[in-house]
C-alpha cells in the first residue's frame, strides 16, 4: 500500500503538480488579471510625476603642476559626498526657492530635491520631480545655482583669496515629456507577473490541502485495490435517486452493471456476499451506491436484502418509501423477528432491513454478536447482504461493523473527496482486518455520445416483478445451493 503522505518528489508528483495547474488554469489568469487591473487602477489614480536633472563639476586647487593636480582631483572626489548632502541642506533650499520664486514651502523641495555623484568621478547631479515639468526645471535649475554660490562662499578662506574649490554647471536641467512616475505599463507588467505568482502558489497550496480525488489513477496512488466502479454524474440519477433498471442502457445503468460485474469477479474463489458500503464522509455516494448495486444484483436474478445499517441518519428507507421506524435496532434489542422486519421493496428480488428506532449507543450495538447473528441468517436466505453504513470517519461504525462481513465497499465523491479522507478511511479499514474488496468513484464526468450505445442495445432489459408475498418465510428460507 501507498500513502499520499510518503510520497516523494518523483514523477507522479510532478504529474499532480502539472496536473493542478492545468485544473487551476482559470484561476491563476483570473488573479493575474485581478492584480494587473488593480495596478492600473492605482497608477490611473496617481498625478504624473516629471524630471530634471543638473549636472555639475567639481574642481580643487589652482596649481598647474601634476602633482598638485592630482591631489586637487582627490580632493573634489572627497568634497562631491559632503556636497551631495548639502543639496537638501536648508540653507541650500531656501536660496534656491526664494531665487525663481517658487510657490513652494522648503519642506516640499527637499522632498522633490535628490542629489546623487558617481563612485570615482567629481560629477554631482541634482535632480528635482515634480508634477509640473517647469516646476521640476526651474527647482533643479535654482539648486544647482543656490549650490554654486553656496559652496564658493564656503570654500572661500577666512583670510581672503580664491576658493578650494568649485562647482561649475556643465549641464542644465531639462524635464523630458513623458512623465518618471508612475510606469504604468512596467508596473501593469509586474503586476501581472505577481498575479501569476500568486496563482500558481494559491493553486498549489489548495491542491496540497485540499487535493480531491477526480479520476481513477489518483486512487491508484493510494492502493493497488481496483476502483470496480465509475458512476458518472446523472441526471436520471441525481432526480430518482434508485435506477430502473427497466429503463435499459442509460449511462448510469450500465455503470452500475459494470460494478455488478466487477464485484463477481472481485475474489473468483471466494466472492463476498455480505458487504458494506461506505465512504470517509458524508455526501459522497455511499447510499445512492449501495441502493443501485442492490437493484442490479437484483436485475441479474439474485435475491439481495439491503440494511440501513446508518443507525445515526439513516436513509434508504426515506428513498424507498418504507417503514423506517421498524427494523435493525428492533432485531439487536430483542424486539422481534428478522421475517417481521424485513420489508419487500417496489422492485421483487430486493428486500429492505431499515435501520429501526434510534439508538443511543450505535457503535456498541453494531459491534454486538446479535449484529453477526442477523447477517448470518440472512446470509443463508439471500443472494446478498448489503449494509449501508456512517462514513468512516466522523464515527467509528463502518469500522466496528465490517468485523462481521466479508469485505467493504469505499466510495469517494469525484472532486469532492479528499485524497488524505480516503487514504485514511483505507487504512483504518485496513486495520480492521476486513479487505476493502475495492472502490467506487461516484459524480464523474458524464461520458457524451452515450445515446449511441443505448440504441444499439435492443430491447429493454425486463425485471422479473412479482407480488411481494406476505409472509416472508419463503424468501428467508435457505438458498437453493445451500439446501
Amino acid at each position: 500500500m501507498t500513502v499520499i503522505e510518503t510520497r516523494g518528489v518523483d514523477g507522479a508528483s510532478i504529474r499532480d503538480v502539472f496536473g493542478s495547474l492545468r485544473r487551476g488554469w482559470l484561476a491563476i489568469v483570473a488573479v493575474a488579471i485581478l492584480v494587473g487591473v488593480l495596478v492600473l487602477g492605482y497608477c490611473l489614480l496617481q498625478k504624473p510625476q516629471y524630471a530634471a536633472t543638473a549636472t555639475l563639476y567639481v574642481t580643487s586647487g589652482t596649481d598647474d603642476n601634476s602633482q598638485t593636480a592630482y591631489q586637487g582631483s582627490l580632493a573634489s572626489q572627497q568634497r562631491v559626498t559632503s556636497y551631495t548632502k548639502l543639496v537638501t541642506s536648508d540653507a541650500v533650499v531656501r536660496q534656491a526657492v526664494a531665487s525663481v520664486g517658487l510657490d513652494l514651502s522648503v519642506a516640499d523641495a527637499k522632498r522633490d530635491l535628490l542629489a546623487t555623484s558617481t563612485t570615482d568621478t567629481v560629477l554631482l547631479t541634482i535632480t528635482a520631480t515634480n508634477n509640473s515639468k517647469s516646476v521640476a526645471e526651474k527647482l533643479a535649475n535654482a539648486a544647482a545655482t543656490a549650490m554654486t554660490s553656496y559652496v564658493s562662499r564656503l570654500e572661500t578662506p577666512s583670510g581672503g583669496g580664491q576658493p578650494l574649490a568649485k562647482l561649475t554647471l556643465v549641464t542644465p536641467a531639462a524635464a523630458g515629456d513623458s512623465p518618471v512616475s508612475p510606469k504604468t505599463t512596467r508596473n501593469v507588467g509586474l503586476g501581472v507577473v505577481v498575479g501569476l505568482v500568486f496563482g500558481v502558489f494559491g493553486v498549489l497550496v489548495r491542491a496540497r490541502f485540499h487535493d480531491p480525488i477526480r479520476e481513477e489513477s489518483d486512487i491508484a496512488r493510494i492502493s493497488d485495490t481496483p476502483v470496480l466502479g465509475t458512476i458518472p454524474n446523472d441526471d436520471l440519477l441525481r432526480r430518482r435517486g434508485l435506477i430502473d433498471f427497466r429503463d435499459g442502457a442509460t449511462a448510469a445503468a450500465e455503470s452500475f452493471r459494470k460494478l455488478r460485474t466487477n464485484l463477481t469477479f472481485a475474489s473468483v474463489d471466494s466472492p463476498p456476499r455480505v458487504i458494506v458500503i461506505t465512504s470517509p464522509s458524508a455526501v459522497e455516494g455511499k447510499t445512492t451506491t449501495a441502493m443501485n448495486l442492490a437493484a442490479s444484483l437484483v436485475e441479474s436474478g439474485k435475491r439481495v436484502v439491503l440494511i440501513d445499517a446508518d443507525l445515526r441518519r439513516p436513509q434508504v428507507n426515506q428513498r424507498t418509501g418504507l417503514i423506517g421506524d421498524v427494523g435493525l435496532t428492533n432485531w439487536l434489542r430483542g424486539d422481534g423477528e428478522l421475517r417481521d422486519l424485513v420489508q419487500p421493496s417496489k422492485i421483487a428480488g430486493l428486500w429492505i432491513l431499515a435501520s429501526g428506532p434510534q439508538p443511543p449507543n450505535p457503535a456498541e450495538l453494531l459491534g454486538s454478536k446479535r449484529t453477526a447473528q442477523a447477517l448470518t441468517e440472512l446470509a443463508a436466505s439471500f443472494d446478498y447482504v448489503l449494509l449501508d453504513s456512517p462514513p468512516v470517519l466522523p464515527v467509528t461504525d463502518a469500522v466496528v461493523l465490517s468485523q462481521w462481513v466479508d469485505g467493504v465497499l469505499l466510495v469517494a465523491r469525484s472532486g469532492s473527496t479528499r485524497q488524505a479522507d480516503l487514504s485514511n478511511s483505507f487504512d483504518q479499514l485496513a486495520g480492521s482486518q476486513t479487505p476493502v474488496i475495492g472502490f467506487v468513484l461516484t459524480h464523474t464526468p458524464a461520458v457524451k455520445g452515450y445515446g449511441y450505445y443505448a440504441i444499439t442495445q435492443g430491447p429493454k432489459r425486463r425485471f422479473r416483478r412479482k407480488r411481494a408475498p406476505k409472509v416472508l418465510e419463503e424468501v428467508l428460507e435457505p438458498r437453493s445451493d445451500e439446501r
